[in-house]
């Protein structure tokens, strides 16, 4: 009975042991007093079933020898006015745990809530040196085991379907010299995503960053708006050509043919489909873009008019449409008989065309070099750079 109860007692004891070591506490990435998690290897996916409302959401990492957090949180006033305090309050410190600091805003990302319509996921990343240390908190040899691991995570994980895009500003600093400038630069592209001409920029001018983080925060915002064109036109013959343009400007009566000087149009071939539904077919795209494609169906017809919707349009700078980019819109029609494009004198822009912008979510981290190189004049301006980018972010 007594060799029973001495089995039963050890069991026990093994299970708590078990237990305990199962329940340990990993570091805490939010306190400053250590490197952040030391998973290092990352996992893909998303960890977390939760659908969070729609809207911009952003994380901050400070790295030095210390990872300093800012959850990832959807950008309201509050919000704003939160990260630009944490932004103000890093620190200058020793050491650069750049791969540590990438690997583990890629970790935050994973873990996050999925925000409803989810379009972008996005890393944007500065530094002014070279990785130092980041491999004592991973499971990894060395540096370069490393940082291939990081490139890897970023441009093979997607979060709800979507790719993460990695930008990275660099800027020499001056720990940096002519004979390490090839590794910095190959640090740069290991953190960014591919193409490299799109993702990385090297910036030799430390003044320059502002404006870098400025384009890349007007790219993201662009990239999270979704500008709508609505069209409502009478319904022509079949196999009517159409061509919409939106740049000329001359007062009418127009000539014929004057729509071949136009430089920003859409044009397209009008048929009816077996619905009894108007149809846009090889639809060209001139001075602009859109994401429905060469074959636009009408989403209402109104007899004698149809209605078209183009999504996501934008011009020839990316820019999305806005009510200014349809003020001299008008409608041509290409006539066989006169072998001529007719302007269309019975159709005017008002009342029968809208532009709307509709905002998708986006979950972006922002991972900022605070490190002594710096120093501190460049570092102040880093903050104002950082905090602007998140103005611009949540600019509508």
């Amino acid at each position: 009975m007594k060799r029973f109860t001495k089995a039963i007692v050890a069991i026990m004891l093994m299970v708590a042991v078990v237990v305990a070591i199962g329940c340990k506490k990993p570091n805490d990435p939010n306190n400053p007093n250590n490197g952040g998690n030391n998973g290092g290897n990352g996992s893909g996916g998303n960890n977390s079933g939760t659908e969070l409302p729609a809207g911009m959401y952003l994380g901050v990492i400070g790295f030095n020898q210390q990872l300093y957090t800012k959850p990832i949180t959807r950008l309201d006033a509050s919000a704003i006015n939160e990260t630009k305090q944490f932004i103000d309050g890093l620190q200058l410190g020793g050491a650069t745990l750049l791969y540590h600091a990438v690997n583990t805003s890629l970790d935050m990302l994973t873990s996050n809530g999925i925000p409803k319509d989810l379009i972008n996921v996005s890393i944007v990343n500065f530094t002014d040196g070279l990785d130092e240390g980041s491999y004592t908190f991973s499971n990894y040899s060395s540096g370069t085991q490393y940082l291939q691991a990081v490139t890897q995570r970023i441009r093979n994980e997607k979060i709800a379907d979507v790719s993460i895009e990695a930008h990275t500003i660099g800027t020499q600093g001056n720990d940096v010299f002519s004979y390490d400038l090839t590794e910095f630069l190959n640090n740069l592209n290991g953190i960014s995503s591919l193409p490299s001409e799109k993702y990385v920029h090297f910036v030799t001018n430390f003044s320059d960053v502002q404006a870098t983080f400025r384009e890349i925060a007007e790219n993201l915002h662009q990239q999270s708006t979704n500008s709508t064109l609505t069209l409502r036109l009478p319904v022509p013959d079949p196999n009517t050509r159409i061509r919409f343009c939106f740049d000329i400007t001359t007062a009418p009566p127009h000539e014929p043919n004057e729509a071949l000087q136009s430089q920003q149009y859409i044009e397209g071939v009008y048929i009816n489909n077996s619905e009894g539904k108007g149809v846009l077919t090889g639809v060209q795209y001139v001075g602009m873009s859109s994401t429905s494609g060469n074959t636009v169906t009408a989403v209402s017809m109104e007899p004698p008019f149809a209605v078209f919707k183009f999504e996501g349009m934008k011009d020839t700078d990316n820019n999305n449409f806005t009510n200014s980019t349809i003020a001299h819109l008008q409608e041509w029609k290409f006539n066989t008989n006169a072998n001529a494009w007719i302007h269309n004198s019975e159709w005017t822009n008002s009342g029968n065309t809208e532009v709307t912008n509709d905002y998708y979510s986006s979950l972006i981290m922002l991972n900022l070099d605070c490190s002594e190189s710096l120093g501190t004049e460049k570092f102040r301006d880093l903050k104002t750079f950082a905090k602007e980018f998140v103005d611009v972010l949540k600019t509508n």
